[in-house]
């Protein structure tokens, strides 16, 4: 009996975590994503490419767009590029031909940034943007939240491009 209620308490934490998170699918670019638990919408974008929420001082912007120049390599060095103008100290930086995802400081904010390939020449992102006061709050939510965001069914070449992170 003690081992049972050891593992019930062991696993309630893990529960409580998985409960409240919202999917959310774009049908404008074909990707989904699911929205962790607490963070509200805030906004949706009026020409149907994503939306923004949040969750105290923290925010959560996902959003999907064709790239207009250059292909997804641009695209993830014209971020780091403009990341680092705008003061980012990014101190996480990992790319492969169908994701990347960048992270860093700047002052007393936290910024991820992951971004996936989607079918036609189309990418999809989530910018997180949260204070450094936020972090053991929101650490425990990034790992799903990194691994939810993928092309729709039936973009085959963008499943195979965009692995779940590691």
């Amino acid at each position: 009996m003690q081992r049972f209620l050891f593992l019930f308490l062991l696993l309630l934490p893990a529960a409580a975590l998985a409960a409240g998170w919202e999917p959310y699918a774009n049908p404008r670019f074909g990707f989904a994503v699911e929205i962790p638990p607490g963070f509200a919408m805030v906004q949706e974008a009026g020409n149907g490419d994503g939306r923004t929420y949040a969750r105290g001082a923290a925010t959560l912007a996902v959003w999907g767009h064709y790239l207009a120049e250059g292909d997804f390599k641009d695209e993830v060095a014209g971020r780091r590029e403009t990341y680092r103008r705008e003061g980012w100290d990014i101190s996480y930086d990992r790319e492969t031909n169908g994701w990347a995802s960048l992270s860093g400081t700047r002052g007393d904010r936290i910024l991820y940034h992951r971004v996936v390939r989607l079918c036609e020449d189309a990418v999809s992102s989530f910018v997180l943007d949260y204070p450094a006061a936020m972090k053991a709050e929101i650490s425990p939510l990034l790992g799903r939240l990194v691994k939810s965001l993928h092309a729709a069914e039936g973009c085959s070449s963008a499943q195979g491009a965009a692995p779940a992170a590691r």
